[in-house]
């Protein structure tokens, strides 16, 4: 795509300050030449910024302690027991380690659709790195292809398409005094456990923005899944939003968001699962999950639910043998 007159983003550097611990890095190939497609400039207003003019790269390196994982499903209400007795990473936190940077760090991108494919699993304490490749199909296109990994195991791979945000499109503004404060509570602790400040998606500048995060209502599906099929439904192998034409909930309503499942035509070598996200009587969402029943966990010979089984009995022996008594 040749260069324009305006940049294609403006990225306040301050957002990144909202990011706790992570690493973030931007790379430029053209950073050398007489035509970068990234260039900072310091203005008296904006502080900072990194304009935008062409395909970059961007590595995110984080880690994610036990304890918000366990924080994590708490929020999600996922009752997968390898996210508590074990040491497997939730696959919706990696989801939501992938989308919320964009929204954040973007704010005048519009995510249409998201489609991640997971390869192996993810383990807490260890360090995770996320690559995100731009590219710039047109002024109204861009595609985000990312690589997510753990010491050189491919965890996930994502295609992310986004399209920047319509000049003078009406923003959704929602009054403080309607936001359900118990639902607002919850996206705090969201945010809490993914080691990231709320203001930095919350504080949009002029306004504040009550609307649940695209990386939050990712988060769903998963635990849902997990919830209607009595831990029976294997391990999600593909994870499809589509979000489109981008319309945010509000956190107004009494409940929050509500995820519907419907199973398509059962298969013996996986499950595919039809997805919506509903706030009220309005749907909002739509999207599909593809469910691998007999899928394994990295380094296991044993289905799914043989491992599970063995992490809690190691557990309650472990109990035993100190002496402490389960109530």
């Amino acid at each position: 795509m040749s260069r324009t007159d305006t940049p294609i983003f403006r990225i306040p550097l301050k957002s990144i300050e909202g990011f706790v611990s992570d690493k973030i890095i931007f790379r430029d190939a053209k950073a050398r030449t007489p035509h970068p497609n990234l260039e900072l400039k310091k203005d008296g207003i904006d502080g900072q910024q990194l304009l935008v003019w062409g395909k970059f790269l961007i590595k995110h390196e984080y880690q994610i302690p036990k304890k918000d994982g366990e924080l994590f499903v708490d929020v999600t209400n996922d009752k997968n027991l390898i996210h508590r007795k074990g040491n497997i990473v939730p696959g919706a936190m990696t989801v939501s380690k992938i989308i919320l940077p964009l929204e954040i760090l973007f704010a005048d991108m519009e995510i249409s659709s998201v489609n991640i494919k997971f390869t192996s699993s993810a383990f807490y304490d260890m360090k995770t790195c996320s690559l995100f490749l731009w590219q710039f199909i047109n002024n109204n296109h861009v595609q985000i292809e990312v690589r997510t990994y753990q010491q050189n195991t491919i965890i996930a791979n994502t295609i992310i398409l986004g399209r920047p945000k319509i000049q003078n499109k009406q923003i959704q503004e929602v009054d403080e005094l309607q936001v359900n404060k118990s639902c607002f509570a919850k996206v705090e602790a969201y945010f809490k456990s993914l080691g990231i400040r709320s203001n930095s998606y919350i504080e949009k500048g002029k306004y504040k923005d009550y609307t649940y995060p695209l990386a939050y209502i990712a988060s769903l599906p998963s635990a849902e899944i997990v919830n209607q099929l009595s831990g029976q439904g294997g391990m999600i192998n593909v994870l499809r939003m589509d979000f489109g034409n981008y319309e945010r909930i509000p956190i107004t309503g009494d409940k929050g968001p509500e995820v519907k499942l419907a199973r398509a035509k059962k298969r013996s070598s996986f499950n595919k699962i039809m997805t919506e996200v509903a706030e009220g009587l309005i749907t909002y969402y739509k999207g599909l999950a593809i469910v691998n029943p007999i899928a394994k966990f990295q380094n296991s010979s044993e289905p799914v639910i043989g491992t599970i089984n063995k992490l809690i009995n190691k557990q309650e022996k472990t109990k035993t043998s100190l002496g402490h008594k389960e109530t």
